[in-house]
C-alpha cells in the first residue's frame, strides 16, 4: 500500500467533507443508495479517490457519498472489494484505511450474509458481536504493517466496540427493528456454502456467513478505530431454497430502510469534531 496515495486519498476525503471525518460507513451488497439522499454533501466516483480500486460486482456502485450527516462529517462507501475478485488484502481494506487516515474514529460495516442460525429468517438484521476469520488472509501479514498500524500482534478481544453494540441495540429497540446478536464467519467465496459447510459453521459457533468485513475490522482495529457491524440475513441455510446473488440484492433492497435507520442512529450519537466555518 503506497503511503503517498493513501495520504492523497485521505486529503481528498477531508476536502470534500470540510475537515477531518468523524465516521466511515461501508455499504454491503445491495445497499448502494441507502444513505445517498441522507448525507448532505457530494457523491464521487471511486476513480477520483487516489489509489481506490474499482468494484467489479453487481450491487457495489463504486461511489463515495461524502458530507455531513447529523452534524458529523462522514463518508459512505457504496461498494467494497473482495478476496474472491482476486484482490490482495491491502486492496480489500483500502476504503477503511483511507477513511481512518482522514480522521474517521468510528467505522460502521454492513454486509449481506447467509444465516446458519436456524432461528433466523430472511430479512432479519444481525449485530456482529464477534467474528471467525476463515479467509486464510490477514492484512497484518507481511514485511511491512499497513500505514498507521501500531502493532502486528493485535488484541481482538473487543473487535466490535461494546459501547457501539449497546447503542445499536438501543436504536433497534427504539425503531422496533429485529436485531440479533450474532457471530459472523468470514469466508473467501465466491461459492455459497454446501450443506455440510453450513453445518460445520454452525457447529463452530457462527450465526451468519459472508465474504467480507473481517479484514476491514482487523485493519480498523489495528489503527485504533472503533468498529460496529451489521449483517442483513438474506437467506437461511437448511431451508432447501437455492441461493443466488440476485436473491441477496433483492433482500438487501427490502431491508435498506432498517439498515439506514440503524446507521443514522449510530452516527447521530457519536461525539462530533467541531465543523469548520
Amino acid at each position: 500500500m503506497k503511503r503517498k496515495r493513501l495520504e492523497a486519498a485521505a486529503d481528498y476525503l477531508r476536502q470534500k467533507a470540510g475537515g477531518d471525518l468523524d465516521c466511515a460507513i461501508v455499504l454491503g451488497s445491495g445497499f448502494s443508495g441507502v444513505l445517498r439522499e441522507r448525507i448532505g454533501g457530494t457523491t464521487v466516483s471511486y476513480k477520483k479517490i487516489d489509489g481506490m480500486p474499482e468494484p467489479t460486482i453487481a450491487g457495489h456502485a463504486g461511489e463515495a457519498h461524502i458530507g455531513v450527516l447529523h452534524d458529523k462529517r462522514v463518508v459512505a462507501f457504496s461498494g467494497r472489494f473482495h478476496l474472491y475478485e482476486g484482490r490482495a488484502a491491502h486492496e480489500v481494506i483500502y476504503p477503511v484505511m483511507a477513511a481512518a487516515h482522514a480522521g474517521a474514529r468510528t467505522i460502521v460495516l454492513t454486509n449481506a450474509a447467509g444465516g446458519v442460525n436456524p432461528d433466523y429468517v430472511p430479512g432479519d438484521l444481525m449485530l456482529i458481536v464477534d467474528h471467525l476469520n476463515l479467509t486464510g488472509q490477514n492484512p497484518l501479514v507481511g514485511e511491512a504493517l499497513p500505514p498507521g498500524a501500531e502493532a502486528r500482534f493485535l488484541d481482538m478481544g473487543d473487535a466490535y466496540a461494546p459501547h457501539l453494540r449497546e447503542l445499536a441495540r438501543h436504536m433497534a429497540a427504539e425503531y422496533a427493528i429485529v436485531l440479533h446478536d450474532g457471530i459472523y464467519a468470514g469466508l473467501t467465496g465466491p461459492t455459497y456454502e454446501t450443506p455440510a459447510e453450513a453445518r460445520y459453521l454452525r457447529t463452530i459457533g457462527a450465526d451468519a456467513v459472508g465474504m467480507s468485513t473481517v479484514l476491514e475490522t482487523i485493519a480498523a482495529r489495528a489503527l485504533g478505530r472503533s468498529v460496529v457491524g451489521f449483517s442483513l440475513i438474506t437467506n437461511v441455510h437448511g431451508t432447501n431454497n437455492a441461493t443466488s446473488h440476485e436473491e441477496v440484492l433483492e433482500a438487501a433492497s427490502r431491508s435498506a430502510a432498517a439498515v439506514a435507520r440503524l446507521v443514522e442512529g449510530i452516527v447521530a450519537n457519536l461525539e462530533p469534531t467541531p465543523l469548520e466555518d
